[in-house]
């Protein structure tokens, strides 16, 4: 290259290095505005990016990068033609919804909502977990008393907003009507999904906030002005999220938090919406909101220990979902994780890079970061990810009940005789690719010196089913998942061997080495 410089004029010389920058940037144009938009339902691993303020051309230029866009449509003043910019450039948007709050509420006092007949419905309410309020009347069914039992709607005092019971028929349909434009300054469920009502945003998915109003009692103490007693109200999340994917089969539904519906050890498991949920919103999964600490270390050892293997072992399930998980660039100041995070500086950008490792290449989600507000746009999570996926899964485990790092149980668990058959059990790998189980199996013991990769053994591509005695009050130990063998030998002695293989396009597949022996039945 430097003979060919010095043999060049400086003009030609010129010209060619002008070209050169055109041609990377025309490459970059190409990229964001033309990016051809990827098959969400064969993609494990979208990009994404959430912002709830006002969209101008920079805004939406950063947009059309990603694969799925999360926008607020009333914070944000959102319009159809806007949503229609970003999905010509090839992103899937989500519109924001508030279930478990009403933001209709927000800044007003009950005695103010018992004189608007939108408040008041059929004069029901408020509800608390054996029924009516004994000391309520004139509100809506959908509102709740339990904290207080003073027969007015409990609110969230940070949000100052309404606490509402996210199952009730009646809920749904103000959900679904609300305009941005109308008496309620929200856009609803129809306004958001549809293009002719409202303002018809037509957007492909609906982000569903506020989930935790449903959390267990036990989360919050009498003592916390933020309490919330509404553990009752759980069972009807199914219901809402059905009757969503029934009124709208062809549109995503994103839920935020409500992770304790994916935690087999609470009761809220025996009411998970898992087979109508597209994504799971894993929020402030290492970091959080808080100014004052980089992050709580107890908090993040849960998410990562206790909560994202079961969360994997959901998701990973036929009728799964992908997760997204979200973290905060505030902290103390000395960090300057929101200028690192734009590009300004580099003294958080250590914490910063931990966190993408944490949540997208240890966990397996799909990473974005952002300020408390929602609205710092920006490209770190894509211009800083790890492309390849070099490393087979790691095997973990379900059962943990503290923060502390969960004792990974290795391939094959369990082997039980069945007709024809036998039935299999495993617990749970992480990869950043996703996964997928292969069953080995032969009469003869394996041989692993000589056949490490099992190309001598037969071998069957496992479906994950429940596994026996898994969930809520079930078997202590019992193993997520399992699946049917059939085609074997009666009556036959086989060995088995589970191994883990990531979806990338290298397909990495670990090597264990841990061998069940088992026998069909007649």
């Amino acid at each position: 290259m430097i003979d060919w410089i010095k043999n060049k004029p400086i003009k030609k010389i010129c010209a060619v290095v002008l070209l050169s920058v055109l041609l990377i940037d025309v490459y970059r144009t190409v990229r964001i505005y033309y990016k051809p938009r990827v098959d969400l339902d064969k993609t494990h691993h979208p990009t994404y990016m959430i912002y709830y303020g006002e969209l101008d051309d920079d805004i939406i230029r950063m947009a059309k990068q990603y694969d799925i866009v999360i926008l607020h449509p009333d914070s944000g003043n959102i319009t159809r033609e806007q949503v229609r910019r970003i999905q010509a450039g090839g992103a899937y948007v989500f519109g924001y919804l508030s279930v478990g709050e009403d933001l209709r509420t927000n800044g007003m006092t009950p005695e103010q909502m018992r004189k608007d007949s939108r408040f008041t419905g059929d004069g029901t309410g408020p509800k608390i977990s054996s029924g009516s309020s004994p000391e309520g009347s004139g509100f809506a069914s959908y509102y709740l008393d339990d904290n207080d039992h003073n027969g007015m709607p409990d609110f969230n005092p940070n949000f100052n907003c309404a606490y509402t019971n996210i199952g009730d028929p009646a809920w749904y349909d103000v959900l679904d009507n609300m305009t941005a434009d109308g008496v309620d300054q929200i856009a609803g469920i129809k306004e958001i999904l549809t293009k002719d009502y409202g303002r018809g945003l037509g957007c492909d998915g609906i982000f569903l906030d506020t989930i935790d109003t449903c959390a267990p009692n036990s989360y919050t103490k009498d003592e916390d002005p933020a309490k919330t007693r509404f553990e009752w109200t759980a069972p009807g999340v199914i219901n809402f999220m059905k009757h969503l994917k029934e009124d709208y089969p062809d549109k995503y539904i994103v839920q935020n938090r409500g992770l304790f519906f994916y935690n087999y050890q609470l009761p809220h498991f025996e009411y998970s919406p898992r087979k109508y949920v597209d994504f799971l919103m894993f929020e402030s999964y290492m970091l959080d909101s808080n100014p004052e600490g980089l992050y709580n270390e107890y908090f993040f050892a849960d998410n990562k220990n206790s909560y994202a293997p079961k969360i994997s072992a959901e998701a990973d399930r036929p009728d799964g979902f992908r997760v997204l998980s979200l973290d905060y660039a505030e902290g103390p100041e000395e960090y300057n994780l929101r200028d690192t995070l734009t590009g300004g500086s580099d003294t958080g950008l250590a914490i910063l890079l931990e966190a993408v490792d944490q949540a997208q290449n240890k966990a397996g989600f799909s990473h974005y970061i952002t300020d408390g507000g929602l609205l710092l746009v920006n490209d770190f999570v894509i211009a800083h990810e790890e492309k390849a996926d070099t490393a087979p899964p790691v095997w973990s485990s379900v059962h943990n009940y503290a923060v502390t790092e969960p004792i990974p149980r290795i391939g094959i668990g369990q082997v039980e005789s069945a007709q024809g058959g036998v039935i299999v059990r495993w617990d749970v790998a992480m990869d950043k690719s996703g996964v997928v189980y292969t069953l080995y199996y032969q009469k003869e013991p394996f041989d692993f010196l000589k056949d490490p990769d099992l190309k001598k053994a037969e071998k069957t591509e496992l479906v994950p089913e429940m596994g026996e005695g898994y969930g809520y009050g079930g078997i202590p130990d019992a193993y997520p998942y399992q699946a049917v063998v059939k085609g074997l030998e009666s009556g036959e002695a086989y060995y088995f061997v589970i191994r883990a293989r990531d979806c990338s396009d290298n397909g990495n597949e670990e090597k264990n080495t841990v061998v069940v022996k088992g026998e069909s039945a007649p």
